[in-house]
């Protein structure tokens, strides 16, 4: 299956990446997500807060952005991905491809990141809004950012589509038990915790554009080096 080959070379980018054999990195990558993930919630608080959007903004914090939580789920998949052709027995081509676009955007994101701690490890420099800003910049990587903004919405709407189909709905539904007994628990959870999330949503759009059109608003100000005057932050009206 496509899908899992994808997935397979996905898991392999993200064990390969330095920071799992260098503690220093990976201290200043973990502090690099803090604050991610805490200037994510002080952008969107009002789109996150509302009650609709609240198992949406948690997938995104906790499962696309990285962190341990993923950490703990690569190590799953890496155990059970060997036997993963019992797959096709039982799950929809369409499901898993939605799961693995969702990893591949997390450890994408995980990259990105990690770029901008070696960098501030590299400068001896603390993680604040300041020094972040010095480092998106320095590393200069707007485009890979717009990409990586582009690839959430893809992932949201890929997503969405499977949702919002009743046979493969049905189809993923059933087979949570087999997935379960065969060890499959890791990889059903995370493509059914994207399902969960945008159920309570009248249309995926109504949370996805808002989010997107406000980060490309902030990578055009972080990188727009001519603001007339105006102070640069991560935060835009």
């Amino acid at each position: 299956m496509t899908a899992l080959v994808d997935l397979q070379q996905h898991l392999t980018r993200f064990w390969a990446l330095p920071h799992h054999q260098d503690e220093a990195l990976n201290t200043k990558l973990k502090a690099v997500q803090s604050w991610q993930q805490a200037r994510l919630q002080r952008t969107h608080r009002a789109l996150f807060e509302q009650p609709k959007n609240q198992l949406m903004a948690d997938y995104f914090l906790t499962q696309l952005y990285g962190g341990e939580e993923f950490k703990l789920l690569a190590e799953q998949l890496a155990r059970i991905l060997p036997k993963a052709k019992k797959l096709e027995r039982f799950a929809k081509e369409s499901a898993l491809d939605a799961g693995s676009m969702g990893i591949q955007a997390a450890i994408f994101a995980i990259e990105l990141d990690l770029h901008l701690a070696q960098w501030l490890l590299d400068n001896d420099l603390p993680v604040n809004e300041d020094t972040m800003l010095t480092a998106y910049r320095a590393v200069n990587e707007e485009n890979e950012r717009r990409l990586q903004i582009a690839n959430l919405k893809d992932v949201c709407y890929r997503t969405d589509k499977h949702l919002n189909s009743f046979m493969l709905k049905q189809a993923f539904s059933l087979a949570k038990g087999t997935a379960y007994r065969h060890g499959y628990q890791p990889l059903y959870d995370f493509i059914d915790t994207g399902f969960k999330a945008m159920k309570p949503l009248s249309s995926v759009s109504s949370f996805i554009e808002p989010f997107c059109t406000r980060e490309l608003s902030i990578i055009d100000q972080v990188h727009n080096n001519d603001n007339d005057g105006k102070p640069v932050a991560f935060d835009v009206s």
